[in-house]
């Protein structure tokens, strides 16, 4: 089959000339030979997996939130039309759009349902990790489903080695009851000659919160996205993501706040570094949407460019339909600057150890926050090794 999507779609469209306001999976002659189940590396008190979950069954557990959605639907349509974070094409919206939902039920993808028990902390981290042989060719759909009061860490890496041939796409979907946490953090070392993409949506009720960590180290294309309704009073939603793109490289992403509650909150901090002919596009949105009042929203690109041949595009966005609310956003973008190399020299470190020391820096920023000191490790030794 070929594979032809536009996902990654921009909530508020810019200038069409800057071909910015989506992006295109276009991958030719691919056998999706399996779709991904997978094995909990281990298994928590607390916490229940339906590996085997349809699609209706996924819209039946969203049926709440979309109510909800629905209740506070209001006459000011946004930039798209759209009047509330959840619709009919989706069971939640998703960073990356309708089309991935559309190429997991065509091919007819399971999905795995991950249950934390209402009222319960789980203590550790539940694994799950994708190991991809040369010409696989994989889909995997996950929700993770956290009951009122609940708490939940979830782990996905995603591994190969450097001359893997193949494909790796990735729904995950994340349903946050009132009072509960999830906290979601992905870790891609694929070779560079994998496509792949990972696609991200989330939900939280009253005083919810949402929790991701991002790191995109691997992989020849990708392509990203992750959208969070903050539909409760009180919710929350923090994200820090890191990168490193080198060669050729490309990294497309889109992240998007929805904030409908009132006093919700939104972190969204990403770090990253491009070398050689690299080129990463960031798509950020905070929507601040009607009735949201007393909402905050925060969101920091930063990014170090180590090669005048890579290309960075950014697009912070902040859209705006209620006044009582405070929304910040920035980016950094530019080049190691001469006192920092001064400085480094003067102390006996070269230029090239310096652009080293300053890549493994950003990314041990974020992979620090990981709370699993086995996988901080094989990032250091993923990070050494490709530098």
């Amino acid at each position: 089959m070929d594979i032809n999507m536009k996902v990654n779609h921009l909530p508020a469209l810019t200038y069409r000339f800057l071909k910015s306001n989506d992006s295109e999976i276009e991958i030719k002659d691919i056998k999706i030979k399996d779709t991904f189940s997978p094995e909990m590396q281990n298994g928590q008190d607390g916490v229940s997996v339906n590996k085997e979950a349809s699609e209706e069954d996924v819209r039946k557990l969203f049926d709440a939130v979309n109510a909800k959605a629905e209740s506070k639907k209001t006459d000011v349509p946004g930039p798209n039309g759209d009047t509330a974070p959840l619709n009919d094409a989706q069971s939640v919206r998703t960073g990356m759009g309708a089309q991935i939902d559309n190429l997991m039920q065509e091919m007819k993808v399971p999905v795995t349902v991950i249950t934390a028990d209402e009222g319960c902390k789980v203590s550790e981290p539940v694994m799950i990790r994708f190991d991809l042989k040369d010409g696989d060719c994989v889909l995997g759909n996950q929700v993770i489903h956290a009951k009122k009061d609940s708490e939940i860490t979830v782990i996905m890496e995603y591994d190969s080695e450097p001359e893997t041939n193949g494909f790796l796409g990735i729904q995950t979907r994340l349903l946050a009851e009132e009072g509960a946490k999830i906290n979601l953090i992905k870790v891609q070392m694929l070779g560079e000659k994998i496509a792949h993409f990972d696609d991200i949506g989330g939900v939280c009720d009253d005083k919810a919160d949402i929790e991701t960590i991002n790191m995109q180290l691997g992989a020849g294309n990708t392509w990203g996205g992750c959208r969070v309704a903050l539909l409760g009073d009180k919710s929350v939603f923090n994200n820090h993501t890191g990168y490193l793109c080198r060669h050729k490289q490309s990294y497309d992403m889109n992240y998007v706040a929805d904030q409908m509650g009132k006093k919700t909150e939104s972190n969204m901090v990403f770090r990253g570094v491009l070398l050689d002919e690299a080129v990463k596009t960031f798509r950020g949105t905070l929507d601040f949407k009607p009735g949201s009042a007393g909402s905050v929203g925060d969101e920091q690109e930063d990014t170090l460019l180590l090669s005048s041949d890579a290309v960075n595009r950014t697009i912070p966005v902040i859209l705006c339909g209620e006044e009582d609310v405070d929304g910040r956003h920035g980016a950094s973008i530019g080049q190691l600057g001469d006192d920092t190399l001064f400085y480094m020299e003067s102390r006996g470190i070269d230029e090239e150890a310096a652009k080293k020391l300053m890549i493994r820096a950003r990314m041990e920023s974020i992979a620090r926050m990981i709370p699993d000191e086995a996988i901080i490790i094989r990032i250091q030794q993923f990070i050494r090794t490709i530098l």
